[in-house]
C-alpha cells in the first residue's frame, strides 16, 4: 500500500470515514479492499475533519486502519471551532432541512433515513415534491416516522422554484438544505446549528459534501476534478466580500459552497428575495441558483461560513454520459448566473466586464487554475469540452428560460 495524490485514484475506490482516536482500540478489524484500485480516506479526530489521503491499494487483500493514518502533520493539535456561546443564534434555535424531490423515492427513503440517527434530534423536515409525475414520494413522507416531516408539492419543475415553496412555508429561525441524492453525517444538524453560532454571525453555513461512494469511472472522475468542495480545504473559512478567501462575489472562485450542504438564516434569504426561478436543476440552466444566493449575500455585507464539520456524503452520478451532462450543466449555471445579475440589475455589467481576463484565464483547459485544477494526465478532454460548452451556452439558455416564463419575476 502507498500513499497517492488525488489524480491517481483509479475505480473502484473504498471510501473509509476513519476516526483516529480509536485507532487503538483491540476491537478494530482490518479491512477489506480486495476488490478495490484505491481508497480515498477521511480522517477524523473527535469527529473534526483532519485530512482526506488517497492509497493505492491494488496489490492488498486486507489492511490495518491505523496503516491510513500516516498523516503530513502527526500529532498536530486541530483547530478548534470559533464557536461564540454568546452568538445571536441560541444553541437550541429551530431549524427546518428541507429537501427537495421528484419520482426519486429510493433516494428519499435514504436521505430521510440519515435524518432519523441524528446526534441532534430538535429540527423539523419539509419535503417537496418537485412537478410530480406518480404518488410515490407523498406515500414516502406518509410511512415515515421521522416526527414533524412535512409534505408539500411545487407543481411547476425546477429546484429554485421547490426551493422558494419550501422558504415561503418555513418559520423556524434557520433553513438547510439538503439533496436526495446524499445523505447527512450523524452530526449533521448539530454541525449546522454550531455553525450559525461561529464568532463571525453568519448569515449561511456551508458544510462539506464528501463521496459516499467511488465505485465507477465517472464518480472518481468527479472527485479527481475537485468534488463538491474544490478549491476549499478542512479549516473553516469565514467568506467576506473584498477579503482573500472572498475577493469577488461575482467571481465565486473556489465555489462558496453548495446547495446540497447549506443553511441560512431564514430572514437574510427572504431579504435577498430567494432564489432565482430560472436558474437551477430542472430549468434550460441546470444550476446556479445557489451561486446567485451566496453572491447576492456577500454583495449586501453578510459573512458565509464554510463549516467543515457539518458533513454530507454524496452518491455521484455513476455513469460517464451523466457526469458529462453535469459538467455542462455545472458551467451553463455560472454563466446562467451572470446573466441573471444583469437582468436584476443591468448596472452590474461593468463590474462583470471587468472580470473578463480572470474568465479567458479559466476557460484555458490546458492551464493550472482553479476552475480546471491539477488534472492527471488522462482525465478526459470531452469532459472539460462539455464544461467549456456549458460556459458559452448557459446564458443564452437563461434568455431562453426567461422567455418561456415571463410571469415570474424576481428581487
Amino acid at each position: 500500500m502507498r500513499r497517492i495524490d488525488q489524480g491517481r485514484l483509479r475505480a473502484p475506490a473504498r471510501v473509509i470515514d476513519l476516526e483516529i482516536t480509536q485507532l487503538d482500540q483491540d476491537h478494530l478489524a482490518e479491512i477489506d479492499v480486495a476488490r478495490y484500485n484505491s481508497i480515498w480516506c477521511l480522517s477524523r479526530e473527535f469527529g473534526h475533519p483532519e485530512e482526506i489521503s488517497f492509497w493505492d491499494v491494488a496489490d492488498e487483500s486486507h489492511i490495518s486502519p491505523g496503516a491510513l493514518c500516516q498523516r503530513g502533520h502527526p500529532g498536530e493539535t486541530p483547530v478548534a471551532p470559533d464557536v461564540d456561546a454568546d452568538s445571536v443564534i441560541h444553541p437550541l434555535a429551530e431549524i427546518t432541512i428541507v429537501i427537495c424531490t421528484r419520482n426519486r423515492p429510493t433516494q428519499l427513503r435514504r436521505v430521510l433515513g440519515s435524518l432519523k440517527g441524528q446526534s441532534d434530534a430538535d429540527f423539523r423536515v419539509l419535503v417537496v415534491d418537485n412537478a410530480p409525475s406518480t404518488p410515490a414520494t407523498a406515500e414516502i413522507v406518509k410511512d415515515f416516522d421521522l416526527d414533524r416531516c412535512e409534505y408539500i408539492v411545487e407543481p411547476r419543475p425546477g429546484l429554485s422554484r421547490a426551493r422558494n415553496r419550501a422558504l415561503d412555508h418555513v418559520s423556524t429561525e434557520l433553513v438547510a438544505w439538503l439533496d436526495d441524492g446524499e445523505v447527512a453525517d450523524i452530526h449533521w444538524v448539530r454541525c449546522v446549528k454550531e455553525g450559525f453560532r461561529h464568532a463571525s454571525s453568519p448569515n449561511a453555513v456551508c458544510g462539506l459534501m464528501l463521496p459516499a461512494e467511488l465505485e465507477s469511472e465517472a464518480q472518481v472522475r468527479f472527485e479527481q476534478y475537485g468534488g463538491f468542495n474544490k478549491g476549499r480545504g478542512l479549516s473553516p473559512e469565514v467568506l467576506r466580500a473584498g477579503t482573500s478567501d472572498a475577493l469577488n462575489p461575482l467571481y465565486p472562485l473556489p465555489a462558496i459552497g453548495s446547495g446540497g450542504n447549506m443553511a441560512f438564516r431564514v430572514e437574510a434569504l427572504r431579504a435577498i428575495g430567494g432564489f432565482d426561478p430560472h436558474l437551477g436543476a430542472g430549468t434550460r440552466t441546470h444550476g446556479g441558483e445557489e451561486t446567485r444566493a451566496f453572491a447576492l449575500m456577500l454583495r449586501s455585507g453578510s459573512s458565509i461560513l464554510h463549516w467543515p464539520d457539518a458533513i454530507t456524503w454524496h452518491f455521484h452520478r455513476r455513469e460517464m454520459s451523466a457526469l458529462h451532462q453535469q459538467f455542462f450543466g455545472y458551467s451553463a449555471g455560472l454563466s446562467a448566473f451572470y446573466a441573471s445579475l444583469i437582468r436584476s440589475n443591468p448596472r452590474i455589467t461593468l463590474e462583470l466586464l471587468k472580470l473578463a481576463p480572470y474568465v479567458i484565464r479559466d476557460l484555458d483547459v490546458r492551464g493550472e487554475n482553479l476552475r480546471v485544477g491539477h488534472l492527471p494526465d488522462d482525465f478526459p478532454k470531452s469532459l472539460l469540452h462539455a464544461s467549456r460548452k456549458g460556459y458559452l451556452q448557459g446564458a443564452f439558455l437563461y434568455v431562453y428560460e426567461v422567455l418561456k416564463g415571463r410571469s415570474t419575476s424576481i428581487g
